[in-house]
């Protein structure tokens, strides 16, 4: 106190500096967003351009093949709306992925032409061909600048997809400053790019195109299509195809171009680690599927041409930031230094939306975070005419946001939680995906670390509530373990990204007998993502793997103890899905449940969702717009969460129930604002976690959640801890119970849970976890005993055996000769000395 009062002056200046600081960041550093046309909204908006006409009109395209147009005014209705054109009888439209009408471009003469172009898929009848990948001319009409004219197509290119995959068709189109028409194009879909398009210089696939579509004889007329071939295209007279600009990329969603530095920006989304940021060059090779960003993917893979070129910037998923939305570099009228000539991009899942600074210097790049959005899927972003951004969100009824400074960005509602938080000692110093509880009440913790309190592990280990920490009985795995999963003999299956577990050669999957480790065959191919296990004790082995065991399966196969199986349709004879499959579930009847990135089962519709009922594939209604992450099933429903914004024909963010009595999808309230990852039921709550913020019972009221939450229909969400201290401070992937289901062990990368500080695991009750106020109810020899006696007298030639109904509890002792042991305690017949007060 002498000194501050010393130091008055000096702290007044400092005082005065703050404040002035804080003013200049209040006006110049907030940024955040706003419903740019509050009466109007979309149907799962994919796109946004104006035509640079000076006519200040925005255009949207719809996946489902519409493009809407309407006058850039705040004030606009639903009147000013019209449909430019409608294209829903020529495309394939599936939500949630890249099928559908995706591209939209205007011609740089469009004032003089009135010619626009359009991207999309259409479905075709051929066996081997999923899709064409189209492009296609059209003009607006010279009466009604509103409308085009459908009987002016001039189709530019079609391509046929060469497998059966049907995502990753990339879909942006724009001109360049040299007067060409770019095109993305994804590498096709499928896990890990199955068929190598990323490094082959014969496809389109998992490439950049630049073409001439102005049929004027400056260049070489192409064989594919009605375009020109620009003549300094980098495969010109070398092999590959000539339309080739840029290779090496497996779904660039979103590029554009600045025109005062000539840079193509270009956003690229990762496979299972990296997000990138990329600056695109003729003759690039960016490096997928033989790189993920900056790190091996897939070794085997020989690059087409060399070098690779890394992206300027790239981001991890640890806090769900799953799919990279490219964006812009703002030049609009706000001076917000966050804004201001920087490249503004976003995430698809996450709703996080970033400005990045560019040092072409040294050839790298910083970012800022600028907000979160309250649970809109950022789909893409857009200009207006005079250079302000905008971006769309993704859903039936989804709005178009401005992005404006300020700090008024969405409000959410603090609310108290239930319950109670508590560590499992000091944790685990990385990543836990899965938890699994055996018999004997010890957990066996899965994931991507090597210390477990203090103890020295390779990705598996096993908490026992009364002992604490310990390793597996093994060295554990070469890589990262996914699932873990025991069948009613105790047997422990672990699934995931490893070639050897406990010494031992097992590809992705295999099987601890209680002594060692076994190979389940020669495994799978690719990583195993989750593990399931039948009534009859059959394992399912679920993720983004052709192969198993030498079969070809598809995504899932069945291990009945001695051989792999797969899951051949009856009627179809055909196997598994179409892309990766991220979660499994049995209901009381032993129909199995999947979900994943898929659209096919068994070579039937299934869109993110199937069932088998052991001979034959199905599926729950219409599915969801994205990926299924987590399915449980419980009374008369079956949960399902991901990263999904409608389920049927409704919205329902992110979490949705298939009502078995009706043959219909309900919404959980208004669902949750972030990706869920995990779904437990204690035959009363429906408990999630994953990486969201809030959740809402009512529309546009957002109560923090924090990760965690619990959701009833009675009671509607409900937050996990003490006051306002709830949930986790990151990312939540796997839920268990106990075996009483008093406590919910919780794993995932975090730090915090509730006000304690945890280490990437945790647990959860309603019972004070940490057994502060609360006196346990005892056990005597296995029988419950009184709740809160504190004192008990032992004769002599007694058993003793002491503990508590929550195992998790502990307490300490106090034997007769005054010595103190903690925990459970057991002594077989006391003898004298040991006889007495306990």
């Amino acid at each position: 106190m002498i000194t501050l009062f010393r130091n008055k002056k000096k702290h007044k200046s400092l005082f005065s500096l703050a404040v002035f600081i804080l003013i200049i960041n209040f006006c110049f550093g907030q940024v955040t967003y706003e419903d740019a046309f509050p009466n109007i909204s979309f149907n799962l908006a994919v796109e946004l351009q104006n035509a640079a006409d000076n006519t200040n009109r925005i255009f949207v395209v719809e996946q489902p093949g519409l493009i809407k147009v309407f006058p850039n005014d705040v004030n606009v209705t639903t009147a000013n709306v019209t449909t430019f054109l409608d294209l829903t009888s020529e495309v394939t439209f599936s939500s949630g992925q890249e099928i559908g009408l995706l591209g939209l471009a205007f011609d740089p003469n469009y004032s003089q032409n009135r010619y626009f172009y359009v991207y999309y898929t259409k479905q075709q009848p051929v066996a081997w061909v999923s899709l064409d990948i189209i492009v296609a001319r059209y003009t607006a009409s010279e009466t009604n600048p509103n409308t085009a004219v459908p009987s002016s197509r001039l189709e530019i290119f079609r391509f046929n997809k060469n497998q059966g995959t049907t995502n990753h068709n990339g879909g942006k189109i724009a001109f360049g400053p040299d007067g060409y028409l770019y095109c993305s194009i994804g590498d096709g879909g499928g896990g890990g790019d199955p068929n190598g398009n990323g490094q082959n210089l014969n496809t389109v696939l998992g490439s950049i195109l630049r073409i001439d579509v102005n049929l004027d004889g400056n260049n070489p007329v192409s064989s594919n299509g009605n375009y020109e071939i620009p003549s300094d295209n980098p495969r010109v007279g070398l092999s590959g195809l000539d339309e080739l600009y840029a290779w090496g990329i497996r779904n660039t969603w979103k590029f554009s171009f600045d025109i005062p530095t000539n840079r193509l920006w270009a956003a690229d989304v990762g496979q299972v680690k990296r997000e990138e940021i990329n600056l695109i060059v003729k003759g690039g090779n960016y490096g997928w599927n033989r790189y993920e960003g900056n790190e091996d993917y897939d070794t085997s893979t020989i690059l087409a041409t060399n070098p690779d070129i890394k992206p300027i910037f790239e981001y991890d998923r640890s806090a769900t930031d799953l799919s990279v939305t490219g964006g812009y570099v703002y030049r609009g009228a706000s001076n917000n230094p966050s804004l201001k000539n920087k490249y503004i991009f976003g995430d698809y899942i996450s709703g996080r939306v970033w400005s990045l600074d560019y040092n072409s210097t040294t050839n790298t790049a910083s970012r800022e975070l600028l907000f979160k959005t309250n649970g809109q899927f950022v789909s893409s972003f857009g200009l207006d005419e005079q250079g302000e951004l905008y971006f769309s969100s993704y859903g039936t009824s989804g709005k178009i946001y401005k992005i404006i400074g300020g700090n008024n960005g969405p409000v959410t509602t603090p609310v108290n939680g239930i319950g109670n938080w508590s560590t499992l000692n000091s944790g685990v110093n990385g990543t836990v995906s899965t938890l699994a509880l055996r018999n004997n009440g010890d957990i066996i913790v899965g994931g991507e670390f090597t210390n477990a309190n203090g103890i020295a592990v390779n990705n598996i280990a096993i908490y026992n509530p009364s002992t604490g920490w310990s390793a597996f009985p093994s060295s554990g795995s070469n890589g990262k373990i996914n699932a873990i999963k025991i069948d009613s003999n105790g047997k422990i299956y672990a699934g995931g990204s490893f070639t050897q577990i406990g010494g031992v050669n097992a590809n992705h999957i295999a099987v601890w007998d209680g002594s060692n480790w076994q190979s389940l065959s020669t495994g799978t191919n690719k990583e195993v993502l989750k593990i399931g296990i039948d009534a009859n004790n059959l394992v399912y082995a679920v993720g983004a793997f052709e192969t198993v065991g030498g079969l070809s399966a598809n995504n899932i196969a069945m291990w009945n103890g001695t051989i792999w199986s797969t899951l051949m349709d009856n009627t179809t004879n055909e196997n598994g899905t179409n892309n990766e499959i991220r979660s499994i579930a049995f209901d009381e009847n032993n129909i199995l449940y999947i979900g994943g990135n898929f659209s096919t089962a068994g070579g039937k519709s299934a869109l993110r969702i199937a069932t088998w009922n052991g001979t034959n594939w199905g599926t729950l209604g219409t599915g969801t717009s994205g990926f299924v992450q987590a399915i449980i099933a419980s009374n008369n429903y079956i949960y399902a969460g991901g990263n999904f914004s409608i389920a049927g024909d409704q919205t329902v963010n992110r979490l949705a129930r298939w009502n078995r009595t009706t043959n219909s999808w309900e919404k959980l309230g208004f669902g949750v604002t972030g990706n869920v990852n995990d779904l437990q039921h204690d035959g009363n709550y429906l408990y999630t976690i994953g990486a969201f913020e809030s959740a809402s019972d009512t529309e546009n009221i957002f109560k923090i959640m924090n990760g965690v939450a619990r959701w009833s229909d009675s009671n509607g969400w409900e937050a996990l801890g003490t006051n306002y201290n709830v949930g986790i401070n990151n990312t939540g992937n796997s839920l268990l119970f106990s075996a009483d289901k008093k406590l919910l062990y919780a794993g995932g990368n975090f730090a915090i849970a509730g006000a304690v500080n945890a280490l990437n695991i945790a647990k959860w009750g309603l019972i004070d976890c940490a057994a502060t106020p609360i006196t346990p109810e005892y056990q005597i020899n296995g029988g419950n005993w009184n709740n809160g006696i504190s004192e008990i007298q032992i004769s002599e030639g007694a058993n003793l055996q002491l503990s508590t109904v929550e195992s998790d509890t502990g307490f300490t002792i106090t034997l007769p000769n005054s010595n103190l042991v903690t925990n459970n305690y057991t002594i077989s017949s006391i003898t004298t000395s040991s006889q007495g007060n306990y």
